[in-house]
């Protein structure tokens, strides 16, 4: 496997653009590369971006499937940066953790409690995946308060999942995740929005936006 410019044995200073900002870091005891975090929170729109950049250089680095939780309070605006990236590469398959919730464990009708998600299942629908399988993701309806049927999620052909949800970077989650992305709210994305427009009527692939941005954003 080719390995990219922007991965290293240990992290390095970063210089002023995107495509210098965005490193990879061999983890300890595998032969996987995950991104160096940031030391500083990031705008929505670089966040887009250098999510977009990070994932790139994960499914150039690693094999098989890419994990990248995307973790946040209610109303931050996770959900929201999920969907533009499932709108800039469309490949990708979403799991959302409010699906995984188990009515029988409300307390007070606290929906964000911890120990209300079906762990159990969550983590059996990621490791089919890691393998290959299709798996049975469950359907939650908040109105009705139960789980009222399943969706089959198959192996997305873009090898890149992401998993949402108020937990998404808990214990149980992050040495399975790729990437991990906090999203702590303001949500601004005319750039993203410009950008998804300009795919459109050019028909430039989201690669090659990525990279013009990577040499000029800084």
């Amino acid at each position: 496997m080719e390995r990219s410019d922007s991965l290293s044995e240990s992290p390095r200073k970063r210089n002023g653009l995107l495509r210098d900002q965005v490193q990879l870091v061999k983890r300890k005891d595998t032969s996987r590369y995950e991104i160096v975090p940031f030391p500083e929170p990031l705008s929505f729109e670089k966040g887009f971006f250098v999510m977009i950049r990070a994932i790139q250089l994960l499914v150039q680095n690693n094999e098989g499937i890419i994990f990248v939780g995307v973790a946040g309070p209610s109303g931050a605006g996770k959900t929201v940066f999920t969907e533009k990236v499932l709108n800039f590469m469309p490949s990708v398959a979403v799991i959302s953790m409010d699906n995984y919730n188990d009515a029988s464990r409300i307390v007070d009708g606290n929906f964000d409690d911890p120990r209300l998600t079906d762990y159990d299942t969550l983590l059996e629908n990621i490791h089919g995946l890691k393998e290959g399988r299709s798996v049975q993701v469950p359907i939650y309806d908040f109105k009705m308060s139960c789980r009222t049927g399943y969706r089959t999620v198959d192996v997305p052909s873009s090898r890149i999942v992401i998993i949402e949800g108020i937990y998404a970077l808990s214990d149980k989650l992050r040495p399975i995740l790729d990437l991990r992305v906090s999203v702590t709210g303001g949500v601004h994305f005319d750039l993203v929005k410009r950008v998804l427009r300009d795919i459109q009527r050019a028909g430039q692939e989201p690669e090659e936006i990525i990279h013009q941005i990577s040499e000029t954003v800084a």
